[in-house]
């Protein structure tokens, strides 16, 4: 089932349309990982508010718009070939705090 957008979302889509196309791929990186992450939050929010009230019911992730590239497990290989003696992200996806490591846009990464 997909709704008509109303004429503000077309606005907002035509305008996000013209600045993506002028914008650096860093900046571009970045637009794309605080969409996602704030997709992801506002998922979590309407789940914990709905079993706040009662209603409880899974809503399913789903990565469409987001091609892959490879797959989960080369992912995997691939970060952990990579890591050195220098290297402070984590390989592990219990470890937290790293998934949006430098999205706030002030070019600041902190290591704990």
């Amino acid at each position: 089932m997909k709704e008509a957008l109303t004429i503000e979302q077309r606005f907002a889509l035509t305008r996000a349309r013209y600045e993506v196309t002028r914008m650096s791929r860093n900046a571009l990186e970045k637009t794309a990982l605080r969409l996602l992450k704030s997709r992801m939050e506002q998922k979590n929010g309407v789940q914990n508010t709905l079993m706040a009230n009662g209603i409880m019911f899974k809503i399913d992730e789903q990565q469409s718009g987001l091609p892959e590239v490879i797959s989960e497990e080369t992912f995997i290989n691939l970060l952990e070939l990579n890591v050195t003696e220098d290297d402070t992200m984590p390989t592990d996806i219990m470890d937290e705090g790293w998934e949006d490591d430098d999205l706030e846009d002030d070019g600041l990464t902190f290591a704990e």
